[in-house]
């Protein structure tokens, strides 16, 4: 399957186009219309509550090899797959099937960018999700899988390249290099070393050098036939290859931040409401989890805004371009005057300093133990101890573990209320770092995270609201949180011993 992806600002031409094909065919929508005119207008109900959005439209074309089909029914659940996967959760669409004369049947889908909740489906790195939907796609309808695009990276095959292709029975020279350079670069961190796992895949490879000597060109040969890197496509250039290694190479030395740049602009999408203003999104992503910091120049004047997600931090930029500053206002329509924000943004920040400079000072009186590792005085005030079983009363087998569940949850909560009251103590909602402490502890309204920092760096307590995930809880760690907790009672008894001695 082949997909492709174009924007725009008006309706009704995509429409007329899409629907004015022989024998075209809406074969799935959630509107009412059937002409171009009708569901353009109905279109303009999402396009009210964004007004200032531009690229509002989204036309998809997915189409299928020439020997393939697939039923109206098959085309349908497909097409709700991938709205789902690419964010297109509560908009308006209309998919469009057409079968040219050659029997290449293939759909265009035309929906709407705004959710009828205001809010926006991003377009960041949309073409390379799309591919990677499309592969499912291929994979859950048994469909031949085409090699992904890279958009103007990797040259996506014509349909008579595939024709080609099905005609000789070989795969074009092109698309073995793209492939196996693909895998190449999955698996090295270096260029000589990428440049020797090609040599032995039977390609070689000449990287041409300026004057003092710098990289500044490469070219493959492969089954007798050579061609320059841009030939292959954009991604197969020596800059972009140097810029994947170095890619690559970051997500070895950080695993996690893939990951949690996905997580935090899923968050950031998940914020942005019709008419929200930059304030009013920062404190909404702060309850979410996710810290929101604008940076200023020395004159005060906005340079950029990052986002941090307990100890990692990233760039608004490198999350996409919707998620710089610029870009939240741009694309995403958040609402920002300085005459009215400024000032608000300015305090929050000054707020949020004050908060996390005076737990600091605090834990300088105090020994290293002190949070370091962490939690059964709470416990023995509370009489949380699970009790063994009396072997001599009437106590099925059955009840047993239900007893000792409940027993483990009530500790889990000790943990929980012991973690709140010291970042209560400490006037702080976050404390721990790798290399210096034990644990972390997060906290954003009812919801709190607590990370062994030592040892396998895992979340051993998530508690939100009425929901509570103590799996990695050990003994060991309960242990931890009691000393804590002995230790800042014994703290505050000397402190009203040695201020009863002053008295």
């Amino acid at each position: 399957m082949i997909g492709k992806i174009s924007k725009g600002s008006g309706f009704r031409g995509c429409l007329y186009y899409v629907l004015g094909r022989t024998g075209a065919e809406i074969i799935d929508t959630n509107m009412d219309g059937d002409s171009p005119r009708s569901l353009a207008n109905e279109f303009a109900i999402s396009r009210q509550l964004r007004p200032k959005l531009n690229q509002v439209v989204c036309h998809v074309a997915l189409s299928l090899r020439p020997e393939e089909h697939l039923s109206n029914a098959s085309w349908q659940t497909a097409i709700a797959q991938y709205l789902k996967e690419m964010g297109f959760t509560n908009n308006q669409y209309v998919a469009v099937k057409h079968t040219d004369k050659e029997n290449h049947e293939h759909i265009h889908l035309v929906t709407s960018r705004v959710r009828m909740d205001g809010s926006v489906v991003s377009d960041s790195w949309d073409w390379t999700r799309s591919q990677d939907v499309i592969r499912k796609l291929e994979q859950d309808f048994g469909l031949a899988a085409v090699p992904s695009s890279w958009e103007s990276d990797r040259q996506e095959q014509t349909k008579s390249q595939i024709d080609k292709e099905l005609e000789t029975g070989k795969v074009t020279v092109k698309r073995q290099l793209a492939d196996k350079i693909d895998a190449t670069l999955g698996n090295n961190n270096s260029l000589p070393d990428f440049i020797e796992q090609l040599n032995l895949e039977g390609i070689e490879v000449r990287v041409d050098r300026d004057r003092k000597g710098n990289p500044k060109g490469i070219a493959y040969k492969f089954d007798g036939v050579s061609m320059a890197g841009s030939s292959v496509g954009k991604a197969y250039s020596l800059p972009r290859i140097l810029k994947r290694i170095e890619s690559v190479s970051e997500q070895r030395i950080h695993p996690n931040i893939s990951s949690m740049a996905s997580h935090i602009s899923q968050i950031i999408r998940e914020q942005v409401k019709a008419d929200i203003t930059m304030p009013q999104l920062i404190e909404q992503l702060k309850h979410s989890g996710v810290d929101a910091h604008v940076k200023y120049t020395r004159t005060k004047k906005i340079k950029g805004i990052s986002y941090s997600l307990g100890s990692n931090s990233i760039q608004g930029n490198e999350l996409g371009k919707e998620f710089s500053w610029g870009g939240l206002q741009k694309y995403l329509q958040v609402s920002y005057e300085p005459a009215r924000d400024r000032s608000i943004i300015l305090e929050m920040q000054s707020a949020d300093r004050n908060a996390v400079s005076q737990p600091m000072e605090n834990l300088n009186g105090l020994s290293d133990s002190f949070l370091n590792e962490l939690v059964v005085e709470l416990e023995k005030q509370r009489s949380l101890k699970v009790p063994k079983p009396n072997l001599s009363e009437n106590i099925t087998k059955s009840e047993i573990p239900i007893n000792l569940e409940q027993g483990k949850i009530d500790r889990a909560q000790m943990v929980a209320a012991i973690c709140h009251q010291l970042l209560n103590d400490l006037g702080a909602d976050s404390f721990g770092e790798t290399g210096k402490n034990s644990y972390s502890i997060q906290r954003s309204g009812d919801a709190l995270t607590v990370e062994r920092l030592r040892g396998d760096h895992q979340i051993i307590l998530q508690v939100k609201g009425q929901e509570i995930g103590f799996a990695n809880l050990s003994e060991f760690d309960i242990q931890q949180f009691e000393q804590a907790w002995q230790h800042r009672s014994q703290a505050q008894q000397q402190n009203i011993d040695s201020q009863a001695k002053t008295v």
